[in-house]
């Protein structure tokens, strides 16, 4: 089953259903002179679909099961061995966008940032990436990101209100920043221990027509957030390690305030969480699953508001 895109759309939409964990791997993107067919497990509401098992080709055939994310004109394949990434290069290189194709060797040290071979093409790691209406200049060697929170990234832009005091505390290279920036007069300060991120967020301010303000620090969020008060919302992606930083987080935070939480764990460490936000004077607004990590672990988005 393959969804029918206007090639106009076809960018953005991939990127949303990436982010929610509904495209199938097991097939190929199909395209012709007008429309994109994306391969999905489940049917969204508002859109056309087609079979298309007749032109289609199965990366099942090869017995592997693949992961990867495209960002720009460049695809990370991750969690394969190069001679299984080799094999998904070869369906990934029709696709006349993709110049580069690397294979993610994992993820490493202070900063995050991936540990990349390259397995097709340029031998670049900058790229241009849009997303929600947006333009993210992106270096996939000097600071993680993944287009996988588009989805997220545009809920939450659109909760923003006007004037809103917000802190990014572990904002990488700007995605959620520059879209809240980009449609709201709001006042941004965003934060990240990565300076190479800090840089590139710079770039991405002057490359985007911007209604607020930004103001990018870098330097330990864990620090720099305890000269803040009376901020209105807080943005915390930082899925391995946030919860060390809620109560900090927590009295930068004005009455009313809130935090968007993002935290990948198993279903016990979840309802864990919540029975802290609960004793910890939050009220919970608002949950769901953003993608899923491993068997027994899923990235999970939680909203909460101090009480």
């Amino acid at each position: 089953m393959h969804m029918m895109v206007n090639k106009k759309l076809a960018e953005d939409t991939i990127t949303r259903l990436r982010s929610m964990d509904i495209i199938d791997n097991n097939y190929l993107i199909q395209h012709d002179q007008n429309y994109v067919y994306i391969p999905v497990i489940e049917k969204i509401e508002g859109h056309n679909y087609v079979d298309m098992n007749g032109i289609q080709k199965e990366i099942k055939n090869e017995k592997i099961s693949f992961s990867y994310d495209i960002i720009g004109d460049i695809a990370i394949i991750k969690g394969k061995s190069e001679e299984e990434a080799k094999i998904l290069s070869k369906y990934l290189i029709e696709r006349k966008n993709i110049k580069t194709i690397y294979l993610d060797n994992g993820i490493t040290g202070e900063f995050r940032t991936r540990t990349l071979k390259l397995l097709y093409g340029e031998s670049k790691t900058t790229t241009l990436y849009r997303e929600n209406s947006i333009n993210l200049l992106v270096d996939v060697q000097k600071a993680y990101f993944s287009p996988r929170l588009s989805t997220e990234r545009l809920r939450i832009s659109n909760e923003v209100k006007e004037h809103e005091y917000i802190i990014d505390m572990f904002c990488g290279i700007g995605p959620f920043s520059v879209l809240i920036a980009h449609k709201t007069d709001s006042s941004i300060v965003s934060m990240d221990k990565n300076c190479d991120a800090i840089g590139i967020l710079g770039e991405n301010m002057k490359i985007n027509r911007l209604k607020g303000n930004i103001t990018p620090v870098c330097g330990d969020s864990a620090e720099l957030v305890k000269n803040y008060r009376n901020v209105d919302r807080i943005i915390m992606n930082l899925p391995h390690g946030a919860y060390n930083f809620l109560d900090i987080a927590f009295k930068a935070l004005k009455k009313g305030g809130v935090i968007n939480y993002y935290e990948i764990c198993d279903y016990e460490t979840l309802e864990n969480r919540m029975i802290f936000f609960r004793n910890s004077g939050f009220e919970i607004l608002y949950k769901r699953i953003v993608h899923g990590f491993s068997r027994n672990m899923n990235m999970y988005s939680i909203e909460i508001k101090k009480l």
